[in-house]
């Protein structure tokens, strides 16, 4: 047994081989490894159930009149909790298995070729009778019809050839006897698979599991083989030292023994029940694994025995080889499968054998060689010579002693070995999509192997996928019962999570932890189910242990990540998120996307995540929440991955979404005209969300200083039930100037039981029904400031002056100063304005809002007044806000049209109205220009069009836009304009516009006159 490499001194065609086959009895074993610990992971994948939890997320603040105005969208938590997805039968183990099998049948027919006469008819008999198993007659390789002539034609081929090999042609070597019979092997398995009526995996999982009775006989055998090797090495090392005092005596032989037989027959008595499970033992498939090596030696020492049969190079190494790759197969696929009733009869069969035959050998050994082991002989050498007690004995008595313990669990094993093949019948017909012969298959497994866990777990499946609960939860409970795991808890669990099952879902869920207090499964799903009550403690209790268990750590985070935003549990909200700030996970970076934004904290820099598709869930919700994070960086890349998942008929779900965080892009990134035709749009096709998107165009109109056209998007968002509107409707009337129709509307806020909204609303009600006096009398700061901001226009400049300097509070006179700009401006007083700006201006902070309002004024002033140079030198220099910094494209155009270079501002002009549509003031000087530049074209009319499009209630713009239809000959489009025209002015103004607008007319006739002439 010191010989390792006893295959060196072969010649290369038998070496050659041998390695081969030792090769692939390696692979044989590491395959049977990984499907060991990661078998029923494959069999019964866990699978996730995702939970959207919709969170208003803050998109964008703007103040008026002292009130903020908060845009939301919905944000996106995901919570997922584990489920088990339902069984699946896989091919490929299958294919490997009958691959490496079909080598194994090439070298066992070469092998048995070498044996003496009267064995090798007794091998043939073996060969003939396993290829018996395969049931090729029903793949219906000659025909429709059941037929045995593939099996006849494979058992002629390969006995014909092997007793070619055996009686005439006894010189040919045995690699080239190999080649053969491979040779053999594959022209048959190429007529098998290409005439089989099946496709190539069915074919292969039907050889299978067909023949998997036949490969349990082989590892049976392979089992009492190498049953009692450990007993023999342990003798080895207790007497293989060169001189007797380096060698052990009786009582350490007995000794070392005895502990290892003890062990196994701890591992028996746990098997029968007599000894608890939780105690720690010696892995059976350990035992097997030294008892394979050990027996790999051993072998060649056993040729005293089995020698006058056949010879141990090459007959006994091949054969070992080639019974422990099955061996090793068959394990491997029972666990790749998840077949439980093999896995168990396995372990059992590993048992029973090591113990009866270990302990009978021990007997052989103490009874034959006793007195030898006593004097610290070499007893290793002469052990199968035995002089009392025969081998032959030891075989027959640890036979009988075999059947006597499966006969004393009544049959148990065979019953296991049944149940197992139907499972594997099972598996063959759920894979050929015939779902009544497999659940007869899986009925029959479970008949013999009551509630194996295969068997009622794949009827399970059946009943999930014809939504049959109840069935689905008694085929649970029986596995469970039988052999519980955490998946079946997880499954069980999940069915009940309605909330009339609250308590049943709770029982089983500590029924499962009490169980596997080490699986994060259940505790991540525990704390889900907590999350239905107000019992926040558990549910963080349980996230914790799920975290603490959990190998993907990043699963559950996110789940809390979830739990403490939806709770507004900000603290740990922002640890656990400092925490988790390098985590990939989809999930858990989609819902730190969104506490992100929550929290106002600036998301961080990277490429935005776009993927090809968003055929999951998560993909959409971090694309989604991204997108939100993003909207103000002026960043518009998203919207070439928005259109292009908005083509794929496959997110139709997430359509609207999808259309409205475009219309945000374009918004926030100067393209309003887009994005507010995409959300009237879905405020016309979304009835059940029309409300919220009216909203949302009024506090865009807000943003843009808007405010008539404000006031009739909350009003159209009120009337869609929006109760946010009603306040925003009264305050966006109050800025449009139109006091009494905002006191009524703030009336209105009562209807909506918001006691906050009520309260801000009957205190502005309040200011707005005072006069100046009253106000600046007994009227709070902020009171004056909001009184200044709604009757400004109707204000003297007297009065104006008196409510600013009545505001004490620094940053509401800030305001206010800011207000009397506004004032002057509008009333066209420079000089005045251009003094107001310089008091005002040491007044305010570097940076922030009214700073950059404040310079917009600025820029605003020397642009009316045509001053250029300072416009130019400083126009770089101010600071702005972004919103405000696109002002910047129109003093360029301005700048531009004054210095004479026409091509350059025509250029900035468009620009400028592109992104600034929504200002009267840019619009209506972009027009006055190309009607110069290009009289001839429309560009002026189509700007004009575009403006009064976009804001309806723009008086100044119906202006323009009613002469320009006068000079482009269009005289009923300008009547229909001054008809508007006359909803938006006062009495006065509107008869001032009349006489301008007749004496363009005329201008405009007497021109068209002077043409036609």
């Amino acid at each position: 047994m010191s010989k390792t490499n006893f295959w060196k001194n072969w010649d290369t065609t038998l070496k050659y081989p041998y390695l081969f086959l030792l090769l692939l009895a390696a692979a044989a074993l590491l395959l049977g490894g990984y499907f060991y610990v990661e078998g029923n992971t494959a069999a019964y994948t866990w699978d996730k159930i995702t939970d959207l939890q919709v969170v208003p997320v803050p998109v964008h603040e703007v103040t008026r009149l002292l009130e903020p105005f908060t845009l939301y969208a919905d944000g996106y938590l995901v919570l997922e909790q584990f489920d088990v997805a339902p069984a699946i039968v896989q091919t490929w183990p299958a294919v490997v298995f009958i691959s490496i099998l079909g080598v194994c049948i090439a070298f066992y027919t070469a092998a048995i070729s070498t044996m003496r006469q009267i064995p090798y008819f007794a091998g043939i008999l073996l060969l003939m009778l396993f290829l018996a198993s395969f049931n090729v007659d029903l793949l219906q390789v000659f025909g429709t019809e059941p037929s045995q002539a593939m099996l006849l034609v494979a058992i002629v081929l390969l006995a014909g050839l092997s007793y070619g090999f055996q009686a005439f042609w006894q010189h040919i070597n045995f690699g080239f006897r190999v080649m053969a019979m491979l040779v053999v092997m594959l022209v048959l398995g190429v007529a098998i698979f290409s005439e089989s009526g099946f496709a190539p995996s069915l074919t292969a999982l039907h050889l299978v599991n067909y023949s998997s009775l036949a490969t349990i006989i082989v590892t049976l055998l392979f089992l009492i083989w190498v049953s009692y090797e450990n007993v023999n090495a342990l003798l080895w090392i207790n007497t293989q030292g060169k001189t007797p005092e380096r060698r052990y005596s009786l009582w350490q032989f007995i000794l070392i023994a005895g502990l290892y037989l003890a062990n196994l027959l701890l591992l028996y008595l746990r098997h029968i029940g007599y000894l608890p499970a939780d105690l720690i033992y010696v892995n059976g498939y350990a035992i097997l694994l030294l008892s394979v090596v050990t027996g790999f030696w051993g072998m060649r020492q056993r040729e005293a025995f089995y020698g006058k049969y056949f010879p141990f190079r090459p007959t006994g190494a091949v054969l070992y080889l080639l019974f422990a790759t099955i061996a090793f197969l068959a394990i491997g696929y029972a666990f790749a499968t998840a077949n439980d009733s093999l896995t168990v009869l396995f372990h059992t069969l590993i048992i029973y054998t090591h113990l009866v035959y270990g302990a009978v050998f021990f007997l052989y050994l103490m009874l034959n060689f006793g007195k030898l082991i006593k004097e610290r002989k070499a007893v290793y050498k002469v052990v199968y010579e035995p002089s009392m007690f025969t081998l032959f004995s030891f075989f027959l008595m640890s036979t009988v002693i075999l059947a006597i313990l499966i006969i004393r669990t009544q049959y148990s094993t065979y019953f296991q070995a049944k149940a197992g093949y139907y499972n594997y019948l099972g598996d063959l017909y759920a894979a050929s999509d015939n779902p009544a012969l497999a659940r007869r298959f899986y009925e029959e497994s479970d008949v013999y192997d009551i509630n194996n866990v295969k068997a009622n777990y794949s009827l399970a499946s059946m009943a999930r996928k014809a939504s049959q609960r109840n069935e689905e939860i008694v085929y649970l409970k029986g596995a469970a019962g039988k052999r519980p795991n955490p998946k079946l808890y997880v499954r069980m669990a999940n069915l009940y999570d309605e909330k009339q099952y609250f308590f049943e879902k709770l029982y089983v869920l500590h029924e499962g932890i009490d169980k596997f207090p080490e699986s994060a499964e259940l505790y991540n799903n525990m704390a889900l189910h907590y999350m239905q009550t107000s019992v926040t403690d558990s549910v963080d209790y349980y996230f914790k242990l799920a975290e603490k268990y959990s190998a993907d750590k990043e699963v559950i985070q996110s789940n809390r990540l979830a739990f403490y935003t939806r709770q507004a549990l900000l603290e740990p909200a922002r640890q656990l998120l400092t925490e988790a700030k390098d985590g990939n996970y989809k999930t858990l970076r989609s819902n730190a996307a969104a506490l992100r934004q929550l929290l106002g904290i600036e998301n961080k820099q990277g490429d935005a995540f776009a993927p090809d598709s968003l055929e999951m869930v998560e993909d959409f919700t971090l694309f989604y929440n991204q997108t939100l994070s993003r909207l103000n960086n002026g960043d518009t890349l998203q919207l070439k991955a928005i259109d292009r998942y908005l083509k794929s008929p496959g997110n139709q779900l997430f359509q609207e979404d999808l259309l409205y965080s475009k219309a945000l892009v374009h918004h926030y990134n100067g393209r309003p005209k887009e994005a507010r035709s995409i959300v009237e749009n879905l405020a016309l096709s979304a009835t059940e969300r029309s409300g919220y998107y009216y909203n949302a165009l009024g506090i865009w109109m807000l943003e843009e200083n808007n405010y008539r056209a404000a006031a009739h998007y909350f009003k159209e968002a009120k009337d869609h039930g929006y109760a946010q509107a009603y306040l925003s409707h009264g305050y966006a009337l109050a800025l449009a100037h139109q006091p009494e129709a905002a006191a009524n509307a703030l009336q209105e806020v009562a209807y909506t039981e918001i006691a906050s909204a009520k309260e801000v609303a009957d205190q502005l009600q309040a200011v707005l029904q005072q006069n100046v006096a009253q106000t600046i009398a007994t009227a709070t700061d902020a009171e004056k400031v909001k009184y200044l901001q709604t009757y400004l226009p109707q204000l003297t400049i007297q009065q104006v002056d008196a409510l600013v300097n009545a505001v004490n509070e620094k940053e509401l006179h800030r305001v206010a100063l800011l207000s009397r700009i506004d004032y002057l401006m509008q009333q066209k007083k420079w000089r005045a304005a251009n003094k107001a700006i310089k008091q005002t201006a040491p007044l305010l902070q570097p940076e922030g809002e009214l700073r950059s309002k404040l310079n917009l004024q600025q820029l605003k002033l020397w642009n009316y007044t045509k001053n250029y140079d300072a416009l130019v030198d400083r126009m770089e220099n101010v600071y702005l806000t972004p919103l405000d910094k696109r002002y910047k494209l129109y003093f360029k155009a301005s700048i531009a049209a004054a210095k004479g270079r026409d091509r350059e501002a025509a250029e900035k002009y468009k620009q400028a109205v592109n992104i600034l549509l929504y200002d009267e003031e840019v619009v209506i000087a972009a027009a006055h220009f190309f009607a110069k530049y290009t009289p001839d074209k429309m560009t002026a009319y189509e700007m004009l069009l575009d403006g009064i499009t976009y804001n309806p209630y723009g008086a100044e713009l119906h202006k323009a836009y009613a002469l320009e239809s006068l000079d482009k000959g269009l005289t009923s489009y300008a009547e229909q304009a001054l008809a508007t025209l006359q909803g938006l002015l006062s009495p006065a103004e509107y008869s001032t516009f009349i006489k301008q607008f007749e004496s363009h007319r005329q201008a405009a006739e007497k021109k068209g006159d002077d043409w036609q002439l």
